[in-house]
């Protein structure tokens, strides 16, 4: 399969080396009008040029149908992260375990929110978590602890996946309790005041 998908993209890359060659050459003027076009009459006029002509054709749409439907495969696979069971091959959405990361961080105090994202690469299973923290937390503590979380439940829930599960910490934000308290209250006072007034 991947001899194929290299064939495929050597042929295309031929193809758009040519076709810029091309270009170029009729940029710079180095091919006659004249030549152009009575090679463009002659190729119009034999039937074997012709027929040339439309297999050309019709490779180049079935080559650009076969590196699309190799494009849209790939970003599909991206997306999954598959397994075998002893009944069949089970596949799980990358998006379903970022919710499931997402959840699992609610046991934590010092976080405030996580929004992760999840990348099923060759070999591995990569975690990019992006966090904002109390101000209260202690960061190296609290995103090794994050890190060993995120392994360990992503292990546990995917128990036939041998690729390892690497996790990224990104620290965005450190919040006060007080501010998000004081936000929190300012809110619910604008939405008691301003309630009465709705229906006019």
């Amino acid at each position: 399969m991947k001899l194929f998908t290299w064939i495929i993209m050597g042929c295309y890359m031929a193809l758009f080396i040519l076709m810029g060659v091309g270009l170029v050459i009729f940029s710079l003027q180095w091919i006659p009008v004249d030549g152009a076009i009575e090679w463009l009459r002659m190729a119009y006029q034999e039937k074997q040029l012709r027929f040339a002509c439309f297999l050309t054709g019709a490779g180049l749409i079935l080559l650009n149908w076969m590196i699309a439907q190799l494009t849209i495969a790939k970003f599909q696979r991206e997306k999954t992260i598959a397994f075998d069971n002893p009944d069949g091959q089970v596949t799980v959405s990358l998006s379903a375990i970022e919710d499931f990361i997402r959840r699992t961080m609610r046991e934590m105090p010092e976080v405030k929110d996580l929004r992760s994202d999840v990348v099923a690469g060759k070999g591995r299973i990569l975690v990019r978590a992006r966090v904002v923290l109390w101000s209260d937390a202690h960061i190296p503590e609290v995103t090794e602890r994050i890190q060993v979380l995120v392994r360990s439940r992503i292990q546990e829930m995917l128990s036939g996946i041998e690729e390892p599960v690497h996790v990224r910490v990104h620290v965005a934000k450190i919040v006060h309790r007080e501010e998000a308290d004081e936000r929190g209250s300012a809110g619910r006072r604008e939405e008691k005041f301003s309630t009465p007034f709705r229906g006019f």
